[in-house]
């Protein structure tokens, strides 16, 4: 495998007529993603990253980026923390909170790759984004009916950080596509996309996206998830999500054009930090000692045929 090293083109990855195409100049980017079928037929799974550069305000849409060292919105840009408030940078299209962290955003190191694998880092010190020393790594394993995903964050700074982790995939999607999964609770949002407060899910609307169909788009915050679901692609295929029991948190996103949908598997609720500090059960939100690590782990694979 070769050394560390910076890696200014696309890596692409293949098993057998699989293939993913990843960007570590872009976030660490996964751009594309096909998947093979045993009777040798390909599967598109993602909206596609076609954007050759990064902007680091208001990035295209597409593929799966990492949500690091936190998942979505802070409110007004602020973290309580045991030390005390800490000041973040707002992003300008979410001000004035904060949005989905900086790592994506950066260029990735790939510490080793061969054909059908790779691991990517990446070190980010104290910034007005972060303030806080993290480090973080991803590592990518193609199958051919199969992606196996995991990201880990850990704490590198003197201080305990508040942290969290996620995956940002940007799936094919048709109005027609079905959605199942199994969640718990749906958390009521304000217009600014902030968390407030959770309700529990009846079971019988745990397992659809038939709300999005009726309103066209939709922006849910779920908890309570037990890492699994099935979403119908355009072609009639079924896709696998399966994570870790650290990804207990879903955020399924549905734009007003409907061309893409967002499934989300994160740790926490957004901005979980001031819920939690607020006295609110159930956020997802930990603080990481110094050296302390958590990972998150996801497979996207393609269900089995019918016979």
């Amino acid at each position: 495998m070769p050394e560390a090293s910076t890696y200014p083109g696309d890596l692409v990855l293949r098993a057998g007529k699989a293939c993913a195409v990843l960007r570590p100049a872009a976030g660490g980017r996964v751009c594309s993603l096909t998947l093979a079928r045993d009777d040798g037929r390909i599967v598109d799974v993602l909206f596609p990253y076609t954007a050759q550069g990064v902007d680091l305000l208001r990035w295209a849409k597409g593929g799966i980026y990492p949500l690091l060292p936190y998942s979505n919105r802070i409110a007004n840009a602020q973290v309580q923390t045991p030390d005390g408030l800490v000041q973040l940078s707002p992003h300008p299209d979410a001000a004035p909170h904060t949005l989905h962290g900086p790592a994506h955003g950066m260029a990735w190191t790939v510490q080793a790759h061969d054909a059908s694998s790779a691991t990517l880092m990446l070190d980010h010190p104290a910034s007005a984004a972060w303030p806080w020393h993290f480090q973080s790594e991803m590592r990518f394993q193609l199958r051919e009916d199969a992606l196996q995903l995991e990201m880990t964050l850990t704490n590198l700074d003197e201080r305990s950080m508040p942290g969290g982790l996620g995956w940002h995939p940007y799936f094919l999607h048709v109005p027609t596509a079905q959605l199942r999964y199994q969640a718990s609770q749906l958390w009521d949002s304000d217009a600014d996309f902030l968390a407030l407060s959770a309700r529990p899910l009846p079971a019988g609307e745990s397992f659809a996206i038939a709300r999005a169909l009726r309103e066209g788009t939709m922006t849910d915050y779920l908890s309570g998830w037990d890492g699994r679901l099935e979403l119908s692609l355009p072609e009639g295929d079924v896709l696998q999500m399966q994570t870790g029991t650290a990804l207990s948190h879903l955020v399924v996103h549905r734009p007003p054009q409907g061309g893409y949908l967002c499934i989300e598997p994160v740790s926490h609720v957004t901005n979980a930090f001031n819920l939690a500090a607020q006295g609110i059960a159930g956020t997802g939100s930990v603080l990481l000692a110094c050296g302390e690590t958590i990972s998150g782990p996801m497979t996207l694979s393609l269900a089995p045929l019918l016979s």
